[in-house]
């Protein structure tokens, strides 16, 4: 028998889990997206609500004797990794140096998706993700707008703007207070924001494999996540959201293009291919393309835009008076790496960390086995989640979509962001159930 088979027979085999054990489980994700998602209820709920969430899907898999029965060592062994990665966060990336308990609380909730995610695909019943798509796309909507009217007041009031956006990013002393207002208005932070750009991919796919209002609405919800990352001023997070949707929009065209001149469908994934070398042209042509654009942002008025397309200019150019470029620093895990390259720096050896790139960061302190080591435990976690999406129409999508994680995973110190797991899990699982039987050369 194919092994793939087997496994699927044998998950199968397994007896369906009970309504309670189905239900605590479903209401754990969604308590934890709701709450993860909107930074009113985020806010207001603080960490004992996801804790919460944790603890209820925690009872449902108890619950669930005939899983834990068959599955009881992998689970385990699941859950280790999930309490270990915090660890190696701590100890050799040297995150949350300023409180273990909450940063290890937190961290331990980052990987919850992964954990509920296997057990949700392993199971195959569909209520434990009951009311999930409406729960996640209804909060990503809700706070997209909300953060969209607040970002626009703060340019009507004289370019405050920056300081809602940046100020969600940044914990710092006396900052509590302020944090506490703006997400009492259910303003995204930065974790949103760079969920909110991974997920444009798969915003995409929904707008090609839907019609009439339907589109409509996928293609306003898109539109709107870019005017909400344009407005917060992520500078990667814009620079991110706008390569993606261009790929999309290019190979739609071009897919169009074929269908009307030579009578021929394109795949999706051979469109996204053929557009690529496009991007090395933008690449060449980027600081003449950043500096008109701030010209022209500083011609209509909109001086926050000006200044921050100035600052991308000034990294691209190498031009950073007064402080280092961002090359600068990811050369300092880079000479960690060199010096290093297979293990690392021990506990106490203060590996060089950038603080400015995830993956680089890891490889200077673990190097090349331990970083090897890092990834396979996330590997296993993970295991299950993608399955039955070898065949989808969706694959050429996730794929760009983890190539932008991989991207900003090398570029930028928000891998970790809690919402990024909770995007990714839940896209896939509900892609993995659709019943969508679009041909494989999709076009508009």
């Amino acid at each position: 028998m194919i092994p793939h088979l087997q496994g699927v027979i044998a998950i199968n085999r397994i007896p369906k889990p009970s309504a309670l054990s189905a239900g605590l489980a479903n209401a754990s994700i969604l308590l934890y997206t709701l709450w993860l998602l909107l930074p009113i209820l985020q806010t207001t709920g603080r960490a004992v609500t996801g804790g919460l969430a944790v603890c209820l899907f925690g009872a449902g898999v108890l619950l669930d004797r005939p899983y834990l029965k068959a599955r009881w060592i992998g689970f385990s062994l699941r859950c280790l990794c999930a309490a270990a990665l915090p660890l190696v966060m701590r100890f050799f990336l040297r995150r949350g140096a300023e409180s273990f308990a909450g940063y290890y609380a937190q961290q331990v909730m980052f990987w919850f998706p992964l954990l509920w995610c296997g057990y949700a695909r392993a199971r195959d019943d569909g209520r434990v993700w009951r009311f999930l798509k409406a729960a996640l796309l209804g909060a990503m909507v809700v706070t997209t707008l909300t953060t969209i009217g607040w970002l626009v007041q703060g340019i009507l009031r004289g370019g405050r703007v920056y300081a809602y956006s940046r100020s969600l990013g940044w914990g710092g002393p006396g900052q509590e207070a302020y944090l506490k207002e703006l997400m009492g208005r259910n303003i995204g932070g930065y974790d949103f924001i760079y969920a909110s750009m991974l997920s444009l991919p798969l915003v995409c796919y929904a707008v090609l494999i839907t019609r009439g209002w339907k589109r409509a609405g996928w293609a306003g919800f898109c539109g709107a996540q870019l005017v909400m990352i344009a407005l917060s001023q992520y500078t990667y997070g814009l620079i991110f959201a706008v390569t993606l949707v261009a790929l999309e929009l290019l190979a739609a065209c071009l897919r169009w293009l074929v269908r009307k001149i030579r009578k021929q469908s394109l795949g999706v994934a051979h469109s996204l291919l053929w557009v690529l070398p496009l991007f090395g042209v933008v690449y060449f042509l980027r600081i003449p393309l950043a500096q008109g654009a701030s010209f022209l942002c500083r011609q209509i008025g909109f001086e926050s835009f000006a200044y921050s397309l100035d600052q991308l200019v000034n990294v691209l150019t190498g031009n950073m008076a007064g402080a280092a470029s961002r090359m600068d620093y990811y050369r300092l895990p880079l000479d960690g790496l060199a010096a290093s390259p297979l293990i690392g720096a021990l506990p106490g050896m203060n590996a060089p960390l950038s603080q400015h790139s995830d993956l680089l960061d890891l490889l200077s302190a673990t190097g090349v086995l331990g970083t090897a080591a890092f990834l396979s435990l996330i590997v296993f976690m993970a295991r299950g989640c993608l399955r039955g999406l070898g065949s989808s129409t969706a694959k050429p999508h996730l794929y760009l979509q983890y190539a932008a994680l991989l991207a900003f995973a090398l570029l930028g110190t928000v891998t970790y962001s809690r919402d990024i797991p909770l995007v990714l899990c839940t896209g896939a699982l509900l892609l993995g159930q659709c019943r969508c039987h679009e041909p494989a050369n999709i076009i508009l």
